[in-house]
């Protein structure tokens, strides 16, 4: 009992900054509270020790010749990335209203429409990359909701507040794991569309190639869209230098073949989006498992 209760208090005691950060915001003006939110949480990222490590630890990983000059560059860049992704995902009702950031384009696009108003589903597949959530906005904005998978945080005090913000931008939310992929598979078999962002490292899954090292990766995505034959389509929001502006990028449909084909031509797609810009991308994640010593 008293275990129990010293985990409630410290899940509390980690929310309180957390819920500081929200009501300080709330006092800016929009573009102003995204860059702010941009240099508090990207300071934190670009010098908190353990954070600072696994960006470090990753990027040498990835690329083994990169200087600390250029490391300690993107550190700051992936920082401020994050920081505004994190601050639009937790005010999305004011973040769904500024459709003027967001420039859409490629062939993607119209299979996505066409599968929609036939009643057919779809499975979009993006990364923790630039502005992810920047693309379901667009969608809603032109007449298609797309639900989404996330993965539960640990406190769930933050994890309340963070679902209903993901709601916001699109529903039904499906928790990762058995259950919730069920849920997907129903949903898309209904003509529902839905968001699956691939690149966090799942144990025990097959590996492929993802930046030129082998990664854990999910076929659940590519397994939907071939049960259900629907259109399987990378789609990126890439932010503009210097900018709240999001580029989005559909691309074709990935070719319906098998799961394995299929499953690493999306962790392809990535890559290429990763390799061109690669302040955008998450590098905290413990993609390789390269992490699990700390």
């Amino acid at each position: 009992m008293a275990k129990s209760r010293w985990k409630t208090a410290t899940k509390v005691a980690e929310h309180i900054p957390f819920v500081a950060f929200l009501w300080a915001m709330r006092l800016l003006p929009f573009n102003a509270r995204i860059r702010a939110g941009g240099v508090l949480v990207g300071g934190l990222v670009a010098h908190l020790p353990k954070a600072k490590r696994r960006i470090r630890q990753n990027l040498r990983y990835i690329y083994p010749d990169i200087s600390d000059a250029e490391i300690e560059h993107l550190t700051k860049g992936i920082g401020r990335n994050f920081g505004r992704t994190f601050t639009e995902i937790f005010f999305n009702d004011a973040y769904r209203k500024r459709q003027e950031l967001f420039h859409a384009s490629g062939p993607g696009f119209s299979a996505l429409k066409a599968a929609s108003e036939s009643g057919k589903g779809a499975v979009l597949v993006s990364g923790h990359f630039g502005q992810w959530e920047a693309i379901r906005h667009y969608c809603a904005a032109q007449g298609i909701p797309v639900g989404a998978v996330y993965r539960p945080n640990t406190n769930v005090y933050f994890d309340r507040i963070f679902l209903r913000e993901l709601k916001k931008a699109g529903a039904p939310i499906f928790p990762s794991g058995r259950k919730g992929t069920i849920d997907v598979l129903k949903f898309v078999q209904g003509g529902g569309v839905v968001a699956i962002l691939t690149d966090q490292r799942v144990p025990n899954a097959p590996v492929y190639d993802f930046l030129d090292k082998g990664a854990e990766t999910s076929t659940v995505a590519a397994k939907i869209a071939l049960k259900h034959d629907v259109p399987l389509i990378p789609v990126y929001g890439t932010r503009r230098t210097d900018s709240l502006d999001v580029d989005i990028a559909f691309e074709a449909p990935i070719p319906p073949s098998d799961a394995d084909t299929m499953t690493q031509a999306i962790n392809d797609s990535l890559s290429a989006r990763v390799r061109e810009n690669r302040e955008q991308w998450f590098w905290l994640h413990r993609r390789w498992g390269i992490l699990d010593q700390e």
